[in-house]
């Protein structure tokens, strides 16, 4: 076991009591705290825990004094947990002001009967050494937690490592989401027949049931819960996953903009608080932004920034993500032998670390290189080797993708029944998973499928759903592409008859006048 791993197991320990204490945790930015600090409320049960942020500057160390004793006032003795982070404000020359403060309160510190734990970023940690050493001699439990690849790849409890490979967020695994979901609903129950308060409601459980809900692709369930969720609920230790998540959702959902302004917030954040391991996060989520525009050359430029930031922190799930993604630019510009060095290059980095999810969507991306190529063997190779994984962890939304590939390399060498069989399966998840947009694609692949084998009216009635969905997931340039191949099925292979049934299909979705037939000429 390796340090960083030993120390993360002896917090996890000291957590898992009911205890008065004092402990420190030494972290090298304020979303790592955030993260530990979300990982140990699964260790607290119901136990009481809150979060506070703390500023080293003159005068604040008697507000967070009032601040903990007012928050704990309820709590019996010994059973909570308060959390005190670091909040990375750049610091002024007033720090040590403030910690030999801290100093001359510690018997105040010391009298809070529960288990109260400092997340601090080097330059605090330091100065607590320094200018409040007695305070510090009465916190037994140093530990020292600086950086990401042992910490986040730990799964006793199931907490997942990986950083996903298109988003770079970590998740939660689907077998423990599906567990706090059950658990949460559960709880929620309850609470709601208690008259719990709602901003409650929203910190305790429908926040993290909304991080469950998309760690297992669930959109409709996701959407349904952030709706739950008033921004102004929830408190200042929380703001950053909820920026995260929001992102990711919208993104997913094809809401572009929404998404961007997501990103916006938390570049911004970032750049105010001076943390940089977020403000790579949030340009690699622009540079998915502008992938999506397909404008390639901004996308390009976000993704290199991200990856020159996470080289520097030594973050190499950071830069795996932004390698996987460059990788997917050169792919869009069809520069093959480029978009396979950047998979390659990423693929290793996932391996070495054991982030298994990362690899299958990497093994994936592979796999459409080798298809267009038309080496649909070699294809099918990397197909499996992803499928394999994403069904080991009970990753339905990448499965899905994989079994849409598959149904094309069956269509591809005319096996029809198979593919037919492959695309079905893909569907069934997306649906069920309310992801319209990959539903979409699904739903304009069987058109360009029937059309193949000659159902015009399927073909027809399959290019409808997908322009529908596309265009509610406002994605307009794809939805235009299979407007012009309805103006083919159309104009060109229907039957009269089969033309009254479209029509009537295309009038009942809602989509407007019927497209003239001048593009399919």
């Amino acid at each position: 076991m390796t340090a960083q791993r030993e120390h993360l197991e002896l917090l996890k320990n000291a957590v898992r009591q009911s205890v008065t204490a004092l402990t420190v945790v030494e972290v090298d930015t304020v979303a790592r705290a955030q993260e530990l600090v979300d990982l140990l409320k699964f260790e607290l049960d119901k136990r009481p825990n809150a979060q506070l942020f703390l500023t080293a500057v003159p005068g604040a160390a008697t507000h967070l004094l009032d601040a903990s004793r007012k928050i704990t006032e309820t709590w019996h003795s010994g059973t909570g947990v308060l959390f005190l982070v670091d909040d990375g404000q750049k610091k002024d020359e007033g720090a040590p002001r403030f910690w030999a403060d801290m100093n001359a309160q510690r018997e105040s510190w010391d009298a809070l009967n529960y288990h109260i734990i400092f997340f601090l970023l080097p330059s605090n940690y330091r100065l607590l050494l320094q200018k409040a050493e007695h305070l510090a001699d009465w916190m037994p439990l140093k530990l020292h937690i600086t950086g990401p690849a042992d910490v986040f790849r730990y799964e006793d409890k199931g907490r997942t490592s990986y950083q996903s490979a298109v988003l770079g967020v970590s998740k939660l695994t689907p077998k423990i989401a599906k567990q706090q979901l059950a658990i949460l609903e559960q709880q929620l129950g309850v609470a709601l027949h208690e008259g719990i308060p709602r901003e409650t409601l929203a910190r305790r459980y429908y926040l993290p049931m909304f991080e469950a809900a998309m760690s297992l692709s669930d959109l409709n369930r996701a959407q349904s819960l952030r709706q739950k969720v008033p921004e102004k609920d929830l408190q200042a230790g929380d703001i950053i996953k909820w920026w995260h998540m929001n992102f990711e959702l919208d993104y997913l959902l094809h809401r572009l903009t929404s998404a961007e302004n997501w990103a916006d917030k938390l570049s911004k954040w970032a750049d105010k608080t001076g943390d940089e391991s977020l403000k790579a996060k949030a340009l690699h989520k622009l540079g998915l932004i502008a992938g999506e525009r397909r404008d390639f050359e901004k996308a390009e430029d976000w993704y290199k920034k991200s990856l020159k930031i996470s080289e520097q922190l030594g973050n190499e799930n950071g830069a795996a993500s932004a390698y996987h993604n460059l990788g997917t630019i050169a792919e869009k510009r069809r520069d093959f032998e480029k978009a396979e060095g950047w998979y390659k290059k990423s693929l290793k980095i996932k391996k070495r670390l054991g982030n298994e999810n990362g690899a299958a969507m990497t093994y994936h991306r592979l796999g459409i290189i080798a298809q267009e190529r038309r080496d649909f063997e070699e294809a099918e190779g990397w197909y499996k080797k992803s499928l394999k994984i994403s069904e080991k962890l009970g990753d339905e939304d990448g499965a899905a993708s994989t079994y849409h590939q598959l149904g094309r390399i069956a269509q591809e060498r005319r096996e029809f029944e198979k593919a037919e069989g492959w695309y079905k399966k893909s569907l069934k998840i997306s649906e069920r998973l309310g992801n319209e947009h990959g539903a979409a694609i699904t739903y304009w692949q069987l058109g360009l499928f029937g059309l193949l084998q000659g159902r015009v009216e399927d073909s027809g009635r399959w290019s409808v759903k997908s322009i529908a969905a596309f265009s509610k997931t406002r994605d307009p340039d794809r939805a235009n592409q299979v407007i012009n191949n309805f103006r083919i099925v159309y104009y060109q292979q229907a039957s009269q008859s089969e033309q009254r049934k479209l029509k009537q299909c295309w009038e009942n979705a809602g989509l407007g006048p019927l497209p003239d037939a001048a593009a399919g000429e």
